[in-house]
């Protein structure tokens, strides 16, 4: 059998008044995942354990089949997996975001999506400026880096405990409210001054405001903890697998998963993707392994932005430029199976992350349609909530010889 998971990232959302009243699923042309849900079955599951925070990291989890209030340690020891980077015992791996703040306020948690060709040097410039801090910096893709914080005086303990909100939860808002707090905030605050002083007249942030671009400038450090340890697909599962994306944390939980994880070149993680590289990566894949997982992020990206309009565009983008050809694949033969889900609510009224229950479609061998006559949220609502805990749904899709899934059959289907 073939299993293809495809993770529109963000995608699902809040009835919006400006769009009558629908949400940006409803609203958007998706005849590809309409077709999915058709043949197949649709419900909704909660990626978000309650109680925990709404980030990718934890959903993403999820939808791997981890539980995540058993394995999460933080978002950036994921990226850090990525990208080969081992911790010592005394070390703490936080997410480094190149941010552009305007007079005390979070103006852009992206830097206006810099480039990672503009971010190296960036990052070159923050080691060179804080040799004699106990940090070490590490690029990253676009604004997304890392930075390796050794405990110096504290304990690990200590730096994992620090409350660092993450910078998309503060858009447009004053940061004083929201630096970090615990013991060692100190070391973050000098960290995040300093980077200010470095980044302030680089010759990169010089060209950006010359093309009328936002600089970088600042370090923003959230999604700190220490390395995680994930069972394996082949030891869980007894599949081999791969995972596309253009972003470290999710390739990161498939190093973590033993996944090989397959760089597509032009794969940028906003609108502007490679999604027929992507797409072709996948399914070439398919020859080899048994399991693929392709993930895109841009849906996440624009409602962060607060565009519904962008995020309209990001969910047809992923229609027609993913699903569509995934799910031709599928059809084609008799052993192979597709889910569509996203991991979490990105909400543009928000432009931050929220839990709750969010749909998912799931198609192909063995599958028994429930009814479903498009996939959003509205109608995966008519069949209830079949996976309360959203960690049991790709297991089942992996696992489960037969689907069924009426909707008497709501929160049953959490046994495997």
């Amino acid at each position: 059998m073939k299993y293809l998971v495809l993770l529109g990232d963000g995608m699902a959302d809040y009835p919006l008044e400006e769009l009558g009243g629908r949400t940006p699923l409803q609203a958007a042309a998706t005849p590809a995942m309409d077709a999915a849900a058709q043949q197949g079955v649709s419900a909704l599951f909660c990626p978000i354990p309650e109680g925990m925070s709404p980030g990718s990291d934890v959903g993403n989890l999820s939808m791997f089949g981890y539980n995540p209030r058993e394995c999460y340690t933080g978002r950036a020891p994921l990226e850090a997996a990525n990208q080969g980077i081992e911790l010592a015992s005394d070390e703490v791996v936080f997410r480094c975001n190149l941010v552009t703040l305007d007079n005390g306020v979070m103006a852009s948690f992206t830097a206006d999506h810099i480039s990672s060709p503009e971010g190296a040097p960036l990052i070159d410039a923050l080691n060179s400026g804080m040799a004699d801090l106990p940090v070490r910096f590490h690029p990253g893709v676009g604004y997304r880096h890392l930075a390796v914080l050794t405990t110096n005086g504290a304990s690990v303990e200590d730096l994992t405990r620090i409350a660092c909100e993450p910078p998309h939860n503060i858009s447009d808002q004053p940061i004083k409210n929201y630096l970090p707090t615990g013991n060692g905030q100190e070391l973050l605050e000098t960290i995040m001054k300093r980077s200010q002083q470095i980044l302030g007249d680089h010759p990169v942030n010089r060209s950006r405001i010359e093309a009328g671009k936002s600089p970088a400038t600042s370090v923003w450090l959230w999604g700190q903890g220490s390395s995680p340890r994930l069972p394996h697909y082949a030891e869980r599962f007894g599949l081999s697998g791969a995972v596309i994306s253009a972003v470290d944390l999710v390739k990161g939980i498939g190093r973590c998963a033993g996944l090989q994880v397959i760089d597509v070149p032009g794969a940028t993680g906003y609108l502007d993707t490679n999604y027929a590289g992507k797409v072709s990566a996948a399914l070439a894949a398919l020859e080899e392994v048994d399991f693929v997982y392709l993930h895109v992020e841009a849906p996440d990206e624009t409602a962060h932005e607060g565009r519904a309009d962008l995020k309209i565009q990001a969910i047809e983008d992923f229609d027609r430029a993913v699903v569509a050809p995934c799910l031709a694949y599928a059809t084609g033969r008799d052993d192979a199976r597709v889910l569509i889900a996203p991991d979490h609510v990105t909400a543009i009224s928000t432009r931050t992350h929220a839990g709750g229950p969010v749909p998912f479609a799931l198609c192909g061998a063995g599958v028994t349609p429930n009814g479903a006559t498009t996939y959003s949220e509205v109608e995966a609502a008519r069949f209830g909530v079949a996976f309360p805990e959203g960690y049991m749904l790709t297991p089942y899709m992996l696992q489960a010889p037969e689907i069924t899934l009426a909707a008497e059959d709501a929160h049953t289907r959490c046994d495997i």
